[in-house]
């Protein structure tokens, strides 16, 4: 009788990855992501700092349409200091700020028509309209922030509404010009942003291309009064401190390296935090006789 010899189930050997070289995988992925991940994170900041970019070009072709229409530039707050002492009867301290008189010019017109330019930014009647978060008053970068909420929110935490609760933040404020060591700022060191008066045109000798009229200063909770509909959110640069060197009303960003401006002209540019203190205060100032270059 023959013998069947059945083939054998036997195939070749399968090896499996030792824990030496699974771990050579490894580390070669948290290398790749190591190399990758600075320049993911690069492009994000590149998507935001040009997102913000476009808001003040936005803002700045505002304020141009705003002048063409009007002959003059939106006053940097209305109604914030009295014309006597003691304030004469009727006047509300309604600090209107520019941010609201743009409105229609930024698509905003609905927000506009809510608003009750005849009340006091904070009072109930304007809690709606000065409450509304409006992208185009935030730059995407800001991370350095005490605020914690897109409002002012219930301020003493008491559970009711009061004056001055759920007002929308802005990270962009008016240049009133640049603050020397005087009692007051001189009329060549000042600005567009101005209280209670109002610049046209030919109240900036410097050349609006060289003149900025709105900067970044990010991240400002409401004690720095950076509401939008606050008509204290203008500020002036003190004449020795440079871009992203203080968060306290002064130019600053989340961005590497600068902050962004909105010019007279209608157009917006970043400005480098290394530029020289000099021409960065001749940017601030629209009379002040300089000559600015086309710099950083």
């Amino acid at each position: 009788m023959r013998m069947l010899t059945l083939p054998s189930r036997d195939g070749p050997s399968r090896r499996g990855f030792t824990l030496i070289e699974l771990l050579v995988v490894i580390a070669v992925i948290a290398v790749l992501i190591a190399l990758l991940l600075p320049a993911v994170q690069f492009a994000r900041e590149a998507a935001r700092r040009a997102a913000c970019l476009s808001n003040m070009r936005q803002i700045a072709i505002g304020l141009h349409n705003y002048e063409s229409t009007h002959g003059c530039f939106p006053i940097g707050c209305q109604e914030c200091r009295p014309p006597s002492f003691p304030p004469p009867t009727g006047f509300k301290f309604k600090r209107t700020s520019w941010n609201a008189s743009l409105l229609p010019f930024l698509e905003q017109q609905p927000v506009y028509d809510r608003y009750r330019f005849d009340e006091p930014f904070d009072v109930a009647v304007n809690r709606d309209a000065a409450g509304s978060v409006l992208p185009i008053f935030l730059c995407p970068s800001t991370a350095t922030t005490k605020r914690t909420g897109p409002t002012t929110g219930d301020e003493n935490g008491n559970a009711v509404w009061d004056k001055g609760d759920d007002l929308a933040f802005t990270d962009y404020g008016g240049l009133y010009g640049v603050s020397f060591n005087t009692p007051q700022i001189l009329p060549e060191h000042e600005g567009v942003m101005l209280y209670d008066r109002v610049v046209r045109v030919r109240d900036i000798p410097d050349g609006l291309s060289n003149t900025a009229a709105i900067g970044e200063c990010t991240g400002r909770d409401g004690s720095a009064q950076s509401e939008w509909a606050n008509g204290h959110n203008v500020f002036d640069q003190r004449f020795n401190n440079g871009i992203n060197r203080s968060q306290n009303n002064e130019l600053w960003s989340d961005h590497p390296q600068g902050c962004n401006l909105a010019f007279a002209d209608g157009h917006g540019k970043l400005v480098s935090e290394s530029i020289d203190q000099n021409v960065l205060n001749a940017m601030l100032t629209r009379s002040g006789g300089e000559i600015v270059a086309n710099g950083p």
